[in-house]
């Protein structure tokens, strides 16, 4: 059984500077896009562009207010929130009222965006959505103006050898309790048992939900020091061409990392409240 969603567009990462946060993830190797503010001016990002995904560095920008501005504000800085792909904002949210799940019409939002003096806005769609994924803002998103979202092909040049993300993990005391909102949301036969927790595929990136103890083992028990009060979105996995190239932008910056299992791991108190690990391709 097919659910409504398969796919993942993007993860929101918060922070109280985005200057400072910017910073940061530019020190880890990324190529970020221009500063943009959304309409209404309540908050602003800087985007980490992959292929077919990208992490959205948030923040409150302090002129008007949002629903969004105000829970960015309320909490930690961290990992936020996640944006499923849509193609079609409507039909979305058509397959997930069918599926027994509360959701809001799809809501259109735009921001500018300044190309050589020119000034484009950037549409797209949002589809709002009663997830059940208990400490992550979670919603569907379709562009308007897929091309202008990814408008300089240099922006996905990321001098770490970043390609994409490999994997998104929610840390939670009970992932079981998780279940029942996976299977609504991804399909029944989707949704696995996994080493501390559940684990869904979603078009080739991994979507893991994973107890305290399983972050500690999979990450390292250091990588955990600084994370975000859980539940929530606690670690990013991003694939790399070469993990000594990462390791070189990671050491130029001086940023700590370990050498774990699956890849080189910066922990959450390094990375502005997440846990970031660079796995090789």
């Amino acid at each position: 059984m097919t659910g409504p969603l398969s796919a993942l567009d993007h993860v929101m990462v918060s922070a109280t500077d985005l200057d400072a946060a910017a910073k940061l993830w530019k020190s880890f190797g990324f190529t970020l896009t221009p500063r943009a503010v959304h309409g209404g001016g309540a908050t602003a990002n800087n985007c980490i562009m992959f292929p077919d995904t990208y992490v959205e560095l948030i923040a409150p920008a302090g002129a008007g207010t949002s629903p969004l501005a105000a829970g960015i504000a309320a909490r930690p800085p961290g990992g936020l929130g996640i944006a499923f792909a849509s193609n079609d904002a409507a039909a979305t949210a058509a397959a997930l009222r069918e599926a027994g799940i509360p959701t809001q019409d799809p809501l259109a939002l735009s921001r500018p965006l300044d190309l050589d003096g020119k000034v484009e806005t950037v549409s797209f769609e949002n589809v709002l959505f009663e997830s059940g994924l208990d400490g992550v803002i979670a919603f569907a998103c379709q562009h308007l103006t897929p091309r202008l979202t990814r408008a300089r092909h240099e922006w996905q040049l990321h001098a770490n050898g970043a390609t994409g993300l490999a994997e998104i993990v929610i840390g939670a005391d009970h992932p079981a309790t998780y279940r029942a909102a996976l299977e609504r949301l991804f399909g029944f036969d989707h949704v696995a048992d996994a080493p501390h927790g559940l684990s869904v595929i979603l078009d080739g990136i991994g979507l893991a939900v994973m107890t305290p103890v399983g972050l500690a083992a999979r990450f390292g028990a250091k990588a955990v020091v600084g994370l975000a009060p859980l539940p929530g979105l606690a670690a990013l996995s991003i694939a790399v061409n070469e993990p000594d190239a990462a390791g070189a932008m990671l050491d130029m910056g001086r940023t700590p990392y370990a050498d774990h299992h699956h890849g080189l791991v910066v922990a959450a108190k390094h990375a502005g409240g997440v846990i970031v690990e660079f796995a090789e391709n």
